[in-house]
């Protein structure tokens, strides 16, 4: 992101003007997020045309390591918490990136118990997952839209995915759109020696659009949010 300065002014006025490119679209997708939440449950579509699905989704220093999540829904509170272990670890490009198949493969388990078998990722797309149950059944996942912003402070992103669903004789199309808001629990102070990593809380919107992909007047047709708390754990 930032030019390497030399060969006179010129080179150092160009850095100039792309930091403050990249400043701008951090500020509207940060714009685009934050409309997205204040919308919900009312959401439409989204249309994400500052989207990068070349890239990851980049967390915070804060998130490497295993933590314990507990999941709760807050529409329908008296629904018991999902809990799950997921993993966070720095890449071959010194950044933080979620173990997309262990991760789902994790909260799969946490959902559908002995009935999912497991979870692969495609080796030629960090953007598409086959998720295997039992009774040839699977489910065909590709990321087709995201936009996050880069804070270190905080992780705010929103993801669009295509879901197909496959059983025999027969297949589904659900298109999902899944908002993630996470930081530091306010109420968490750090250990004097700092061996204890400090909880994370968040919360995720998640809609449901059904199969018209890529109409932008569709509303979603089911709508949930879930708050979320990931304690650290050793392994």
């Amino acid at each position: 992101m930032k030019i390497l300065l030399g060969l006179i002014l010129c080179l150092i006025f160009q850095g100039i003007f792309l930091e403050n490119s990249f400043a701008l679209v951090d500020s509207n997708v940060r714009e685009f997020l934050e409309n997205r939440v204040n919308q919900w449950p009312e959401l439409y579509l989204p249309s994400f045309k500052l989207s990068d699905t070349s890239k990851d989704l980049i967390y915070p220093k804060w998130f490497e390591g295993n933590w314990l999540v507990t999941s709760q829904d807050i529409v329908n509170d008296s629904e018991e918490p999902v809990i799950y272990k997921v993993n966070f670890f720095k890449n071959d490009s010194d950044l933080i990136v979620g173990d997309r198949a262990k991760n789902s493969e994790s909260i799969g388990k946490a959902i559908f118990g002995e009935t999912l078998i497991k979870v692969v990722n495609d080796p030629q797309s960090i953007n598409n997952q086959i998720t295997y149950l039992k009774d040839d059944f699977y489910i065909d996942s590709r990321i087709t839209g995201r936009n996050q912003i880069q804070d270190d402070d905080i992780f705010f992103a929103d993801e669009l995915i295509i879901q197909t669903a496959h059983k025999p004789g027969a297949s589904r199309i659900n298109q999902v759109e899944t908002i993630t808001k996470f930081q530091k629990c306010s109420e968490e102070i750090l250990e004097v020696d700092n061996s204890i990593k400090p909880s994370i809380c968040g919360v995720q919107y998640v809609a449901s659009y059904g199969s018209k992909v890529g109409d932008p007047s569709i509303r979603a047709i089911k709508t949930n949010k879930y708050k979320l708390k990931f304690e650290f754990i050793e392994s």
